[in-house]
């Protein structure tokens, strides 16, 4: 009888532990460290934007200086988070804001050390806000951009003219070409998108490797 009541526990057991399984697979935890949770406590939301993306599954105290927010992200939100994503924690939530994020999504296990001073905490309150202002920014840089990559095409054509006319008219379209690429890298950092501005250096400086062979 007793070994009967055992397996029957033990099977019981391995049925729930099956299911929690099942109804957690493709989720993503990852865990909050701040310096204070204050009245954080499981099934409060995290959120980004006006979605509910995720829960708080625990909270815990490390030290005098920090406390820790175990979180747990929905399947369909497992790339909602990212390694450079701002964070809010107050008022039973956790927001989130990915207005000025480019970092890439976060692995499951990840442990996130928030930064908690004004800006960071005023951005992850008020992305929706500011987002269509970074959106407008994004949308003229990819335009500069666009418009720079075709004068390159255009230009390497001319190449050859150029430097018929001598080394002090070459100079002086390469030179006239870089200072559009500038206006064009100060836009993408405003933009915050440092990376591109990089690609794009890049890809010049290749450009006029290339040219003055």
């Amino acid at each position: 009888m007793f070994r009967k009541l055992l397996a029957l526990i033990v099977l019981a057991a391995l049925v729930w532990l099956g299911a929690r399984y099942v109804a957690h697979r493709g989720e993503i935890k990852l865990t909050l460290i701040v310096h204070h949770a204050g009245s954080m406590a499981k099934g409060d939301p995290v959120i980004e934007g006006s979605r509910t993306i995720g829960r708080v599954i625990k909270t815990s105290h490390i030290d005098d200086g920090a406390d820790a927010i175990v979180i747990r992200l929905d399947r369909a939100h497992r790339r909602d988070v990212v390694t450079d994503s701002f964070f809010s924690v107050e008022n039973h939530r956790v927001m989130v804001s990915n207005t000025f994020a480019v970092g890439k999504p976060v692995e499951d296990g990840a442990v996130l050390h928030v930064k908690e001073d004004r800006l960071g905490g005023w951005l992850a309150r008020h992305a929706g806000a500011v987002k269509p202002l970074i959106e407008k920014f994004k949308r003229a840089a990819d335009e500069n951009l666009d418009a720079l990559d075709a004068e390159l095409a255009s230009a390497t054509a001319k190449v050859p003219d150029w430097k018929k006319q001598g080394k002090d008219v070459f100079d002086k379209n390469v030179g006239a070409l870089e200072k559009k690429l500038e206006q064009t890298e100060d836009e993408l950092k405003r933009s915050d998108q440092a990376a591109e501005a990089k690609k794009l250096r890049e890809k010049f400086d290749r450009w006029v490797a290339e040219v003055q062979r």
